[in-house]
């Protein structure tokens, strides 16, 4: 159930307990590349491979004093709603702490000879004191327990990395940047955030030879909206990456994504590779905002 931990400060992966696990790691850096865009803490993200075997990676984030994205890490076969797999990772980072007091500092830390020899220690110790924890942990999340309402932030198409449509349905986002919400500046961030998921789906593939399913994170800005709480879906039809930014109840979102795919994939603009045109997609906002509607 764990495979692997991982600490990882800013661009570099300053350990990785299996090499083996070290790109999955990775996927880390792709999306924290997501952090320069919006002030959200990356809480988990979900992998599923070419046999269909679905991995998650649980991240605890934090930012060092000198401001810096820290992040703690650990790859397994971990449900969505598991509270103990995230008491594992906190006292991960505890453990940690104990032994370099200025997390900031890590990365000279892990050029000692010893570095990797300690936190081996601490990472056999918690395999051991949680392996029976989260085999027998039961899940209790799958209902709507948040009192707020389910929306849908943006949606989008891609192919090839290229955006095709990209509908953001919540102009608050850009306050993140400090821009005016004109016309212009709402076109320009909609794209770039396109791209930005385009990136990370691709490089997840490229990299880590498995695709990107769901990121969800934190928003600590505005922790009342929602309970903070906000989730990237990811969706392929025939080479064509659906994204789809919401908060509210996963559950809920997942399964109205799920039914946006398959009535998307019965759609006759998917057959063909895309070429660059366009016009042949454009009728394709309707679905997006079907969606919306439905939320609403």
């Amino acid at each position: 159930m764990i495979s692997s931990f991982s600490i990882i400060l800013e661009n570099d992966v300053l350990y990785c307990s299996d090499e083996n696990k070290y790109k999955a790691f990775e996927i880390v850096l792709f999306v924290e590349k997501l952090m320069n865009i919006f002030r959200w803490r990356l809480k988990n993200i979900c992998l599923k491979s070419r046999k269909k075997k679905r991995e998650r990676i649980i991240v605890e984030h934090i930012i060092t004093n000198a401001g810096q994205n820290l992040f703690f890490c650990c790859v397994g076969h971990f449900s969505v709603g598991s509270k103990e797999s995230f008491k594992m990772l906190k006292e991960f980072r505890d453990q940690v702490k104990s032994q370099y007091k200025d997390l900031s500092r890590l990365k000279f830390a892990s050029g000692e000879p010893t570095f990797k020899q300690v936190i081996n220690l601490i990472t056999e110790y918690l395999k051991d004191k949680y392996l029976d924890p989260l085999e027998e942990e039961i899940i209790y999340d799958k209902v709507n327990n948040n009192n707020g309402r389910n929306e849908i932030l943006y949606a989008g198409i891609s192919a090839q990395g290229l955006p095709i449509i990209s509908q953001l349905y919540d102009n608050n986002l850009l306050s993140n940047l400090e821009r005016e919400k004109t016309f212009e500046n709402i076109e320009l961030f909609s794209s770039d955030l396109s791209a930005k998921l385009a990136t990370i789906s691709m490089n997840t593939q490229i990299r880590a030879k498995t695709k990107i399913k769901e990121i969800h994170l934190d928003d600590i800005i505005n922790p009342e909206n929602h309970n903070g709480k906000k989730v990237i879906l990811f969706g392929n039809i025939n080479g064509y990456s659906i994204d789809f930014i919401a908060t509210g109840n996963f559950y809920k979102i997942k399964s109205v994504f799920k039914q946006l795919k398959a009535k998307m994939a019965l759609d006759s603009a998917f057959k063909n590779e895309f070429s660059g045109d366009l016009r042949p997609f454009k009728h394709l906002s309707y679905y997006l905002d079907e969606v919306v509607k439905e939320f609403d």
